[in-house]
């Protein structure tokens, strides 16, 4: 790791450095590239920005230098984080977090020595993109297969499965109960025996961690599909702030710098040097992995997040120095440090030893026509630089975000953008800065800005089973606007008049001004009246209530249906009918019943004529054919059924 000063910009920046194994080897430099074209697109203030990366003579990253030491610095320094302290941290990081899942990363190696301050004590998350590379590089197999560092290390990573964010808090978790308790649990001896008590045993977090137990209960899960992601885990540290007390300032590191040395050669060239402060780690990564974590076993280092605040190809002269101490181990990877933002070169806190080191010099210019190496000089002394030119910054607000990127990388400004959302803005539109218009500006300065990421979220309302005037009134308290409306939904639970389902899911977050389309129970469907004629009457009732009607009897006598079995219904066959309607069916009481007529004194032919049209069948006369009846047989007066057989009985 060097210090570096960015004399285009004026400001100081750290360079991080490959070790030649890494630098040499194409399938790190391969997945180097990837990575740091990927990170690149990650902007947010709680991950570390890197300004620009090489990997032509020796593979690099230029990083925003944070002078204010990592969370692994102060651990070691024996300070303990309060529960409010510690809060504070989780919900930091997991908002930096979020927003790299959000955009496709997973960290895979978060700990306390990649949790970084700056003079401000605001956090930042370092080393997005550089895990991954290490872990592919052909020299580190086979121990390269664990991405992360096993003493941080989620039980997935361990067998091998494809990790997710879930993977990263579980990380965070346990380097939230190490800075309140100073102990990281199930951890054993070796990595190995560490992973596999992992595989099966959830993180048992201490009750002294008190509101903040069940959530670090949560995140710490075996199963990643028990743990909450990085926006719930925030959204839950949040809510728990409310029973803590405001948290003091953290110890962060405040070194004193005083003046590089002579140049030793070259316009360009410059020699640092660090101060040794007892309160500084300055071994993070390979350095934290080996020494600060005991028999912990930590074999790989944290990928690296890649800003795009100049180009590779972009004017910059750099003076290098580099911040490595005598501890220091020499692993694969990158060393990542602390450093000292006040470089003195006296020796100090009695440890009597000055690192001098000449820095490396990079010279790479921007020509007009075309970009190309510009040859070192060969004159010596220090380079100097014209002084900053005060610029007054213009009224942002209202434009889109593109530009005033391009006005902030034309002025030599940094900035900073914050999401946030309100209702009437388009996306990317600029809605407040600071400072404000007409404020003098000079190279370095830093500009920060919320841009709009769209109206504001609204939650939508559960409308399912609500009478369709009171869905239409929800919908506008809740800032949404009613789009198409279907009445005509057969449904069987869910009464006419009322809402069967939206276009939107209840409980889901959407902008101010969504659509939603709604569907309108109109009762369930009308039935069609089956075929019942010569069913028996039970039959006819299984077939109905099927149906989802009722039936009701009505008796006839028939002189074609046999009785006891139905005649037809009311309504008809084919006929529509609402469900729970009534189907009244006919059944045959068979044939009707008749008196048999007086034919006494009629002459035989004629008593046969009228008895058969009574609906009687005669059997014969008894007697003359042509006496006139005495009586038939049966008599007069009686009833019988039609057809029923009778006597003429003559003198």
């Amino acid at each position: 790791m060097y210090l570096a000063e960015d004399l285009r910009l004026g400001r100081q920046v750290a360079v991080k450095m490959a070790l030649p194994t890494l630098a040499n080897d194409p399938r790190f430099l391969r997945r180097f590239r990837a990575e740091a074209r990927a990170a690149a697109q990650l902007n947010h203030p709680h991950l570390l920005a890197v300004f620009d990366w090489g990997d032509e003579a020796e593979a690099y990253l230029v990083t925003e230098y944070l002078p204010g030491g990592s969370l692994r610095s102060m651990l070691e320094a024996g300070h303990r984080l309060s529960l409010s302290q510690a809060l504070m941290i989780g919900l930091h990081a997991a908002e930096g977090l979020d927003h790299a899942h959000q955009h496709g990363f997973v960290h895979r190696d978060i700990k306390p020595a990649n949790v970084l301050f700056g003079a401000d004590g605001r956090l930042r998350i370092a080393d997005f993109g550089i895990a991954r590379a290490v872990a592919e590089a052909a020299w580190t197999e086979p121990e390269g297969a664990l991405i992360g560092t096993a003493r941080y290390a989620a039980p997935e990573q361990a067998k091998g499965d494809a990790v997710d964010g879930r993977s990263d808090i579980y990380s965070l978790a346990l380097t939230l109960i190490e800075a309140v308790t100073g102990e990281v649990p199930l951890v054993e001896s070796t990595p190995l025996a560490t992973m596999v008590r992992r595989q099966d045993t959830d993180v048992p977090v201490p009750p002294e961690l008190g509101p903040l137990v069940d959530v670090l209960t949560d995140a710490g899960r075996v199963d990643p599909d028990q743990r909450p992601d990085a926006r719930t885990f925030a959204q839950r540290l949040s809510a728990a702030a409310s029973s803590l007390p405001r948290p003091e300032p953290l110890p962060i590191a405040t070194p004193a710098r005083s003046a590089p040395t002579k140049p030793s050669a070259g316009p360009t060239e410059a020699v640092l040097s660090l101060d040794d402060d007892p309160t500084i780690d300055l071994s993070d990564e390979i350095g934290d992995d080996q020494a600060g974590d005991d028999q912990a076993g930590d074999e790989q280092v944290g990928d690296e997040q890649v800003g795009d605040d100049f180009s590779h190809e972009g004017s910059l002269e750099r003076s290098l120095q580099p911040a490595q101490r005598d501890d220091d181990p020499t692993g694969p990877g990158f060393f990542d440090a602390d450093l000292d933002p006040d470089l003195a070169p006296e020796p100090v806190g009695g440890r009597g030893v000055l690192f001098v080191v000449v820095g490396l010099v990079f010279l790479i210019g921007l020509v007009i026509a075309g970009i190309a190496l510009v040859p070192r000089g060969d004159s010596a002394g220090p380079t100097t630089t014209a002084a900053p030119v005060a610029v007054l910054i213009d009224d942002f607000v209202g434009d889109q975000i593109e530009s005033v990127r391009a006005v902030a990388t034309d002025n030599g400004w940094t900035l900073i953008e914050r999401e946030v959302r309100a209702d009437d803005s388009v996306v990317g539109e600029v809605l407040a800065q600071q400072p404000p218009a007409g404020t003098e500006m000079s190279d370095g300065a830093t500009i920060r800005v919320d841009v709009s990421a769209g109206a504001e979220l609204r939650v939508v309302p559960d409308l399912v089973g609500e009478l369709r005037a009171d869905a239409i009134t929800a919908i506008a308290d809740a800032g949404l606007v009613l789009g198409a409306v279907d009445s005509e939904v057969f449904d069987e639970e869910v009464p006419a008049g009322s809402v069967v389902s939206s276009s939107l899911v209840a409980g889901e977050e959407v902008e101010t001004g969504t659509v939603v389309d709604l569907e309108v129970s109109a009762g369930p469907e009308p039935r069609i009246v089956p075929s019942l004629a010569g069913l028996t009457p039970a039959d006819a009732e299984v077939v109905l209530t099927e149906l989802g009607l009722v039936m009701a009897v009505a008796e006839e006598h028939s002189m074609t249906v046999a009785e006891g079995l139905i005649i037809d219904s009311v309504p008809t066959v084919d006929e529509s009918i609402a469900r729970d309607g009534t189907v009244t069916v006919t059944v045959s009481l068979g044939l009707p019943f008749i008196t048999v007529p007086d034919v006494t004194g009629q002459t035989a032919v004629d008593a046969d004529t009228i008895l058969t049209e009574a609906g009687f069948t005669v059997t014969g006369t008894q007697g003359s054919p042509n006496g006139e009846v005495l009586v038939t047989n049966p008599p007069a007066g009686e009833t019988y059924r039609f057809g029923h057989e009778i006597l003429i009985i003559t003198r």
